[in-house]
């Protein structure tokens, strides 16, 4: 967008057009446009001043100025012509004043009758002449004086001219001079303003400047001039004296052009002309600009300053021609320079000479096509193109050269493209496949290819040889397609033969390669074919339903090239028709069970109908009789009529019979016939026939974090023999009295839980109206005692399961028979018996039928159990895996599946990725019975078809999260802050969650073995499992030093060693092992060399590793030997346990918490003390006798210490025996009733299995034993007895004649167990954290009575290297 006006100014542009043609050579001309830039009124005029304010004497006189306005507008012509207009803004002012509608000048128009004082307030406004006229206002507000007050007078008429050439620089010498006076008397002093307006020609730059000698102004140079710039200023000059009243005059500076400007040319500087063309041929025009704004010193000539010998140029226009024919091989350019002169004396220099600008220009000599393009050769040959080559393949490429650089040659195929098969590219020359090709039809192809340059041309043979490859699959001969046989009998030898034959082979009588096979898989068992196409039987077709088929579809596929990876294939069908046989005995086909009311007359149940699954030949019609196989009871109460119709003899009760199974023996008529038996199972339907009795029922609800919404948890319970007369009840609350966290429906009895009820008991109290036809109306009362227990989270999440079969969830809770323990109740004790925990601290809290399984006999069911923590999963269900048989037996079912995983079982859930993830629900699922409810948890194992489930970051041991991070205290070193190290002693184990099923997996730690032979790890399953029989597994162990890999996808061991790194050599060793659908990998160190390689496939069909076991490391809680003999495994892990040290175990970028195990036994956590190693030193004679000497000296120091220490202590007993009533409180005991002291010494000393005391033995290579898991609750009872023992067997020990009592928690305190102490109980406040602080010797107690640990901050406390327990 142009703007002509301030500051741009931009008045015209100079464009310069280049013309190109596309010919050989491209030739081109260049033309400059002058483009004047015409003015719109886009600028409103603009005041000089932003106000203004004036005085007036009051005895001004008529027809005088007053004072003087200004505006301009920026535009060009009569847009920038202003218009003044003035009004008054008040009346009283009105006719005062009048304004030169042309000059701005404001005359006095009316004599002054305003008292001194008074303000003229009026509005001017200026007005553009455009053809849309801009306009601007502004206030004036003039001050009326005093008479004797007058204002000064310049004595210079307005308007003075001053005429400047836009190269002065005169900035001393006054341009304008100008005189005033002040009109009063006696004072001569004034005020001079040059005012600045607010555009360039008002001087708003500051281009002039006003210096004042007394009553004069001088008007001098500010600033440079420059005519093409601004041509003319309006410079306002205002006097004002001593009573502020001021006068007005204008100067008006006009600037003369000179020629400064040096003509520049413009950026053509590039020109062509063709070789051999005659004198006076154009050649280019070359333009000059001079900026000067007047023609007089702004019009240029051009002349050339070279080659004036070949080339003229008009000095006017600037075209530039030849004066002679050119040859191209001679010379191919000119470089010719070009002066532009301007047309008068130049302001720049003193010489009087123009003013002039050069520019050389390079003129180019055209090459013309005047040469042909030759082929580089005749005959271009492409062997062995694929006939399937892909569309736009790359066949060859032809070259032409042509002499003449400025021609562009371009190729094309004139003949022999047959089938347009090839496409060439017309400017490289590349020929590429352009349609399908079929060595069948064309095994080569002659094509003549042209190269033109526009003006002759070329042409050349491209010889394309097709080769020939596997595109065309098998084509089977015609053959008898519909086949009939007899079903359940093998034909002889061949159903039928097939014969197929390779188009691609051209001898029909060669071998053809042909591999024929059975495409369904489950056909594949049954039927076979061979090598010569023959189709024949493995077994038995079956015809009839539910497997068989009368019509079966055989698919035979046939491979060429026997199979092989490049082969094609191609399919057909063989239908086998089958005979029928009557081989399959008839069956009830019935909506059961039948509906038969109590109480109803003799008479007809139902018409029996029957099906069979053999054809109608061999089928209906169908005689039906009851078997004999049937009861007298059975066959006193029913009979079949008129050879279909079951018929009641009697009338029934359904309070002595709720249902009868009546076994039906049906024959059909083929030959020869065949009879089936089926069960019709006949309902008696209730009639309300029995008044009702008095009745109790309990309700439990696991309330999940106490979040529990309003939650229908069971029906109102009253003794009534009738079953189906809930319609006949009403129900009520007891004396109207509703409970405040119960709903009650009186229609069904339902009682619904309201949200927000917490821990507690409640006993609800109902009163129950019936009233029938054959029942008057009555009422009973009815209770139910409600039990709420709140469960937290950490239950949940940390909860062992169990999948039972051969349940349903209200056999499951349903109290047993004569009174005796539910199914729930005899589970939940036996945990508690196999855990070792109070009964109080086990809940079985979901029991419900997964939705992921539609058989209703599987079971789901939950527990935890606690101690202070909760115990983690694996622990729960290690233990109810290692008591399988046993809670089998008590409970009757099947343990079908312990820790529950819809991923076990391949591809059930998901094709590929598996991963089990624990879904919770605030909404409980309830269980129904009679007398007993049961409202649990609703937490369901979801399968997640996906290797990995994003866990929200969270922060171990402590650790603290920063974004994505965790910041961990020292010693932690995970990226969650785990503990990642664990040491092993040889004898022991520990357990971890277990690994998701993956389609491709990695598992990597960091070994250090101190044996040569133990297992590292095992994942599979704990106990034989017939039942489901599922066998994978995994395993890593040390054999003979090195690395041994087991894997089993359940269909196959295979092994994967690694024999060229040795581990046992007392460094580090990182083993990565990677599993997938195809291969398995073993990588010790990373090593990358070939002899490193340990890869395997696994053996098929299965295709991953789905296991539910714990991750068992360092050894196993199982005799592995036991497992391995009932899965049948080709190859067993070992049994050794692992000596040495684990690190770093991350499975898919995971980072396993080792330090705080499951559960464990005999484990160094983090190995912080290492492990016992014999180990042996080259030591020379003189370093032996200096540690000889050393360990003389401890043992004398050390003989001293124990002298002293027995002298101290005779000192102190006899104290005691002096002063017969004061007990020392130093020893234990003395605060337990005035006791005889104990020497608190004997609990430090360290005992064997036997009770005896180790004395003056080493440390350091005893083994170490664990705590086990960290959530373990010590027991505190055997731990005293044990310590009693043990001190009362110890001969080293004084004879004590008193008796010694030993009061601890438990004997004879209302606390059971000392697990109360962490359960929230009201010691809670209670601080015993101090106890931490008294060492080793006090850490049950400290692990006991101390802080819990939160469910993610468990710091796993290393115990002290001797057993307490």
């Amino acid at each position: 967008m142009f703007d002509r006006d301030e500051p741009t100014r931009e008045k015209e542009v100079y464009l310069t057009v280049r013309a190109t043609d596309n010919g050989r050579p491209q030739l081109d001309d260049a033309c400059t446009i002058k483009v004047i830039i015409e003015d719109i009124n886009d600028n409103p005029p603009v005041f000089d001043k932003v106000s203004y304010r004036e005085s007036v004497p009051q005895d001004q006189r008529l027809g005088k100025e007053v004072m003087r306005i200004s505006a301009t507008d920026i535009d060009d012509g009569n847009n920038s012509i202003v218009i003044y207009k003035l009004e008054p803004k008040q009346d009283v002012d009105e006719g005062y004043l009048l304004i030169d509608a042309n000059t701005g000048v404001i005359f006095l128009n009316r004599t002054i009758d305003h008292s001194p004082g008074h303000v003229f307030r009026m509005r001017a406004t200026a007005t553009d002449q455009g053809p849309e006229h801009n306009m601007a206002s502004i206030d004036l507000e003039i001050l009326v004086v005093d008479s004797q007050k007058k204002a000064p007078s310049f004595s210079s008429p307005s308007g003075l001219t001053v005429q400047l050439k836009e190269n002065y620089n005169d900035f001393s010498t006054p341009i304008a001079t100008l005189t005033a006076v002040s009109n009063i008397p006696g004072e001569s002093d004034l005020q001079f303003e040059l005012v600045s307006g607010r555009t360039q020609q008002t001087n708003s730059q500051k281009t002039f400047i006003l210096e004042t000698v007394g009553p004069k102004a001088l008007v001098k140079l500010g600033g440079f001039l420059d005519y093409e710039s601004i041509s003319e200023y309006m410079l306002t000059v205002r006097v004002q004296n001593k009573y502020n009243l001021a006068a007005t005059t204008t100067v008006n500076i006009q600037v003369e052009d000179v020629n400064d400007n040096i003509p520049a040319f413009t950026e053509v500087l590039r020109g062509s002309v063709l070789e051999n063309e005659p004198p006076g041929t154009p050649v280019m025009q070359v333009r000059a600009i001079d900026a000067d704004g007047t023609e007089a010193n702004n019009q240029v000539t051009y002349t050339l300053a070279d080659h004036t010998d070949l080339f003229t140029i008009d000095s006017k226009t600037g075209n530039i021609t030849t004066l002679r024919t050119f040859d191209r091989e001679e010379k191919d350019f000119y470089n010719v320079k070009v002066y532009a002169t301007d047309n008068s004396p130049s302001s720049l220099y003193s010489d009087g000479s123009h003013n002039t600008g050069q520019q050389v220009f390079r003129i180019e000599i055209a090459d013309k096509n005047d040469n042909p393009p030759r082929f580089t050769q005749k005959i271009y040959i492409a062997e062995a193109i694929p006939e399937d080559s892909n569309i736009n393949s790359p066949v060859t490429e032809v070259k032409a050269l042509d002499n003449d650089t400025a021609s562009t040659v371009k190729y094309s195929i004139v003949d022999g493209n047959t089938n347009d098969a090839f496409v060439i590219e017309d400017l490289t020359g590349k020929i590429r496949v352009n349609s399908k090709l079929d060595y069948e039809n064309i095994t080569n192809y002659t094509l003549t290819v042209k190269a033109d340059d526009g003006n002759v041309h070329d042409v050349a043979k491209v010889v394309i040889k097709i080769e020939n490859v596997n595109d065309n699959p098998p084509v089977f001969l015609p053959y008898n397609k519909n086949i009939t046989i007899q079903e359940e009998e093998i034909v002889p030898g061949c159903i039928v033969t097939l014969q197929a034959y390779d188009p691609d082979i051209q001898d029909r009588m060669a071998e053809q390669h042909i591999e024929y096979f059975v495409v369904k898989e489950d056909q594949q068992m049954l039927l076979q074919i061979s090598k010569n196409g023959c189709l024949s039987q493995i077994k038995p077709l079956d015809r009839d339903p539910p497997n068989g088929f009368s019509k079966w579809q055989v698919l035979i596929a046939a491979n060429d090239e026997d199979g092989g990876p490049t082969s094609l294939r191609n399919n057909t069908e063989v239908v086998i028709t089958l005979t029928d046989i009557n081989d399959n005995a008839p069956f009830l086909d019935m909506i059961q069970p039948v509906k038969w009311d109590e109480n109803q007359q003799p008479g007809i149940v139902v018409q029996l109908n029957a099906r069979d699954y053999d054809s109608e030949q061999n089928g209906p019609p169908f005689t039906f009789r009851i078997a004999g196989t049937a009861t007298d009871d059975i066959t006193n109460k029913f009979s079949i009529t008129e050879g279909e119709n079951l018929e009641a003899l009697v009338s029934f009760d359904r309070e002595d019979q709720k249902k009868y199974m009546i076994p039906i023996a049906i024959s059909d008529s083929g030959v020869p016939s065949m009879t089936g038996t089926s069960t019709l199972t006949v309902e008696i339907g209730d009639v309300n026939d029995n008044r009702m009795k008095e009745g109790h029922s309990s309700i439990f609800v696991y309330n999940y974090k106490g979040e529990a919404p309003n939650t229908e948890i069971g029906r109102v319970y009253v003794e009534d023999p009738d079953d189906w007369d809930l319609g006949d009840k009403h129900f009520s609350w007891k004396d109207g009295v509703q409970h405040q966290n119960f709903e009650l429906n009186y229609d069904t009895g339902m009682v619904t839980m309201l949200h927000g009820t917490t821990n507690n008991s409640f006993l609800l109290k109902f009163t129950v109206t019936e009233e029938a036809p054959q029942i008057p109306r009555h009422s009973v009362d009815a209770t139910v005692n409600v039990t709420v227990k709140e469960i937290p989270e950490e239950a949940v999440d940390k909860s062992g399961s169990v999948r039972m079969f051969g349940i349903t969830a209200e056999e499951f809770i349903r109290p047993g028979p004569y009174g005796t323990p539910s199914k729930h109740e005899l589970f939940r004790a036996r945990l508690a018996r196999i855990l070792n925990v109070s009964l109080e601290n086990v809940d079985v809290f979901t029991v419900l039928h997964s939705p992921h399984n539609s058989n209703t006999s599987l079971l789901d069911v939950r527990f935890s159990a606690h101690g202070s923590p909760y115990r983690r999963p694996e622990k729960l269900n290690a233990a109810v895996a290692l008591n399988k048989a046993s809670i089998e037996q008590e409970l009757g079912v099947t343990l079908l599946m312990i820790n529950i995983d819809e991923c076990l079982i391949e591809k059930a859930s998901c094709e590929s990725s598996c991963t089990n993830f624990l879904s919770k629900s605030n909404t409980p699922s309830a269980v129904y019975t009679n007398t007993t409810s049961f409202v649990g948890v609703q937490a369901v194992v979801d399968p997640m078809c996906t290797c990995t489930v994003p866990a929200p970051l969270v922060c171990l041991n402590g650790g603290t999260p920063v974004g994505t991070t965790c910041e961990c205290m020292e010693g932690f070193e995970g990226p969650r802050c785990e503990i990642i190290g664990i040491g092993f002693y040889g004898s022991g184990w520990a357990l971890y969650p277990t690994i998701a099923a993956c389609d491709e997996a990695r598992l990597t730690l960091e070994l250090a073995p101190h044996k040569e032979d133990g297992l590292v790890f095992y994942v599979g399953p704990l106990v034989p499992n017939p039942t489901l029989d599922v066998r994978d597994f995994m395993s890593l162990e040390i054999d003979r030093g090195y690395a041994r890999l087991l894997m089993d996808y359940g269909s196959g061991t295979v092994s994967v060693e690694q024999r060229q790194i040795k581990l046992t050599d007392g460094k580090s060793h990182k083993v990565d092992i990677l599993w997938s659908r195809t291969s398995i990998e073993l990588k010790v160190d990373n090593c990358q060399m070939s002899s490193c390689l340990s890869l395997t496939t696994p053996q098929g069909p299965n295709e991953f590793l789905n296991v539910n076991g714990p991750l068992q490391l360092g050894g196993t809680v199982v005799n592995l030997n036991d497992v391995a003999n009932s899965m049948n495994w080709t190859r067993r892990p070992t049994t050794q346990n692992f000596a040495g040290c684990i690190r770093n175990l991350t499975v898919n970028d995971k980072t396993y918490n080792l330090g705080e195990p499951s559960d464990s036994k005999e484990v160094d956590p983090d190995c912080s003390r290492g492990v016992a190693r014999a180990v042996s030193f080259g030591i020379n004679t003189n370093f032996l006798v200096a540690i000889l000497v050393c360990i003389a000296i401890l043992l004398i120091l050390l003989l001293a210490v124990v002298v002293h220490r027995r002298r101290t202590d005779d000192l102190y007993k006899d104290t005691d025996d002096i002063r017969e009533n004061i007990i020392n409180y130093e020893d234990e005991g003395g605060g337990e009733g005035d006791m005889t002291g104990y020497d608190l010494n004997v609990l430090r000393l360290m005992y064997d299995s036997n009770g005896q005391p180790i004395l003056g033995k080493e440390l350091v290579k005893a083994p170490f034993v664990g705590r086990g898991a960290p959530d373990e609750v010590p027991d505190i009872c055997g731990f005293l007895d044990g310590k009693k023992k043990v001190c009362d067997n110890d001969p080293e020990t004084n004879p004590f004649d008193d008796v010694r009592h030993y009061a601890y928690e438990g004997d004879g305190n209302t606390t059971g167990s000392l697990s109360s102490l962490a359960s929230g109980t009201d010691e809670g406040d209670l601080n015993f954290d101090y106890l931490s602080n008294f060492g080793p010797r006090f850490r049950k107690l400290a692990d006991m009575y101390g802080e819990d640990p939160s469910d993610e901050d468990e710091n796993f406390n290393t115990p002290a290297s001797e057993s307490w327990c």
